[in-house]
């Protein structure tokens, strides 16, 4: 977090997670320019849902999305997240937990724990595994490099391993079940929590891959690639890549973007208001603004991501 992306993160501490657009609880990303600066997401949102997630948004009761950097220096628990229906059926939430994985950096030789390594696991055979301490031994490992995009939608085990940096898009929900977290302990000495029945109740054994979309290719110029690196109901994430410094105007849309840089600088304008964006700064869009570009330095990659096409 301090040496790569940046951030103020404390001295001596652990800090794994940089929440950069939230709306959730006392977490809130707070507006830092503008006629209203000083306001939070859920403040801003409340004032024009519209003019913040577009008029035709499928979910207006709160920000949907919520977008993290990740840091994992040691392997982080094995785990799975409920779609919408079950959250709210079993009393955890409004919104489900969709979500998608950007490999900003990586260890030569890092892995992602994605799935399980065969497509007839049963929840006999996981909950068997669980007792017998080797449920690793069914997960499907995959290599994580820089640029990779995974997705994981909301059922499919996963974990993040030692060695990566990950960009998180996510439903804005806090709903974690862990199946497995490598014997670690807490502060007071224990074993972590674990939520094995609740898991076993919500994974989707029946799951479909891949998980890795391949990226499709919209643009390609002298300046710059633009590719579709993950589309789903829930969210839509591209990105643009600058070989050399040049320009990209965006299409009008009547919805919300997140841009993240994860490499290079990049100045992003809408109307007649510009911020530039170093790594691992982050800028939200409102849908009511419109004559949105991008002026990139060669060697910038920054990410895109709207809501879901329904």
């Amino acid at each position: 977090m301090r040496d790569v992306l940046g951030k103020a993160a404390p001295e001596g501490r652990n800090v794994g997670e940089s929440w950069e657009v939230s709306g959730w609880g006392d977490s809130q990303t707070v507006v830092s320019l503008g006629a209203y600066e000083g306001l939070t997401l859920g403040e801003l949102f409340k004032l024009s849902p519209d003019g913040l997630v577009g008029s035709t948004a499928a979910d207006k009761s709160s920000f949907p999305l919520l977008f993290k950097f990740i840091d994992a220096r040691q392997n982080l628990s094995i785990q799975v997240h409920p779609n919408s229906e079950q959250a709210r059926a079993r009393g955890w939430g409004d919104r489900g937990k969709t979500e998608a994985w950007h490999v900003v950096d990586a260890d030569e030789g890092a892995q992602i724990a994605l799935g399980f390594n065969r497509g007839d696991v049963s929840r006999e055979e996981a909950a068997e595994a669980l007792r017998e301490g080797n449920f690793e031994s069914l997960m499907n490992f995959v290599p994580a490099r820089r640029g990779d995009t995974f997705f994981i939608p909301a059922g499919t085990v996963h974990a993040i391993l030692g060695g990566i940096l990950i960009y998180e898009v996510q439903e804005e929900s806090n709903t974690t079940l862990r199946l497995y977290d490598w014997n670690r302990l807490c502060p007071a000495g224990n074993l972590r929590e674990l939520h094995i029945d609740d898991a076993l109740d919500i994974i989707k054994f029946d799951e479909k891959r891949p998980l890795k979309p391949a990226p499709v290719t919209i643009d390609d110029n002298d300046s710059f690639v633009y590719e579709s690196l993950c589309c789903s109901k829930k969210f839509v994430m591209s990105r643009y890549t600058f070989a050399r410094a040049g320009k990209a105007d965006l299409d009008t849309i009547d919805g919300f973007r997140v841009m993240s840089a994860t490499a290079g600088r990049a100045e992003i304008c809408a109307g007649d208001s510009c911020v530039t964006l170093g790594l691992g700064q982050t800028v939200l869009i409102p849908s009511e603004l419109d004559g949105v570009r991008i002026y990139g330095d060669s060697g910038t990659d920054v990410l895109i991501t709207t809501a879901g096409v329904i």
